[in-house]
């Protein structure tokens, strides 16, 4: 697919990012698939610099592969075994910062978690892309959030990592079904939140992430 719209040069590497990851997402470069970065280059109107920066970054966040003397391409689809370890990491580290959470967050916080949630609802999404980067950046928001409010900065770096292969995931699996209950499960965790009640954070935080292990994992 040709993409030779006009990129202007503030934060052009970024742009580029973003253009790149659409097309993964979109599964116009799908898992496996070749990068070249000369080809790349040309149908973006762009030079090789910002690119190989671009894909660096995207590299970085596990969805890109750089390989020595074959060079760039699109990461393959997480196995089950990946998926499952990545869900047993979470599941020992959210629970815990969601308890911590629930004795610090500020009222800009849930301010926050409660627009995050509003743009999640399904009436709030367009076509496959727009509908996955909406979700996909709002839920990323909604745990971002909670683990800056326990005040563990590393934790929530570690999350943007997870976060991006757990998407990218969802998306080459089709398992876009369950909103409903990921709904459900987010509104309970808000609420608990809102009670201040660590308890029921850490126990809201630990059922979404077990459902959303059962809805994603084959």
């Amino acid at each position: 697919m040709q993409d030779a719209r006009s990129l202007t040069r503030i934060g052009l590497a970024e742009q580029v990012r973003a253009r790149l990851l659409e097309r993964i997402m979109d599964r116009d470069l799908p898992p496996g698939a070749r990068l070249n970065i000369d080809a790349l280059a040309r149908e973006m109107g762009v030079s090789s610099s910002p690119l190989r920066e671009a894909l660096a970054a995207l590299a970085a966040r596990g969805l890109v592969r750089n390989e020595a003397f074959l060079g760039f391409s699109v990461a393959p689809m997480p196995d089950a075994e990946f998926l499952h370890a990545m869900f047993d990491t979470r599941l020992r580290l959210e629970p815990w910062l969601a308890a911590r959470a629930a004795t610090r967050i500020s009222e800009e916080q849930l301010g926050r978690l409660r627009g995050a949630l509003a743009a999640m609802a399904p009436e709030s999404r367009r076509g496959p892309w727009q509908r996955h980067h909406t979700h996909a950046a709002a839920d990323e928001d909604f745990h971002g959030t909670i683990a800056e409010a326990s005040g563990n900065a590393p934790a929530r770096q570690a999350l943007a990592a997870l976060n991006a292969q757990i998407h990218v995931s969802r998306l080459y699996l089709a398992a876009q079904t369950g909103a409903e209950e990921t709904a459900a499960e987010h509104q309970r965790l808000l609420a608990a939140l809102e009670a201040r009640d660590a308890a029921a954070a850490e126990a809201a935080m630990t059922a979404h992430l077990q459902g959303s292990r059962e809805r994603l994992v084959p």
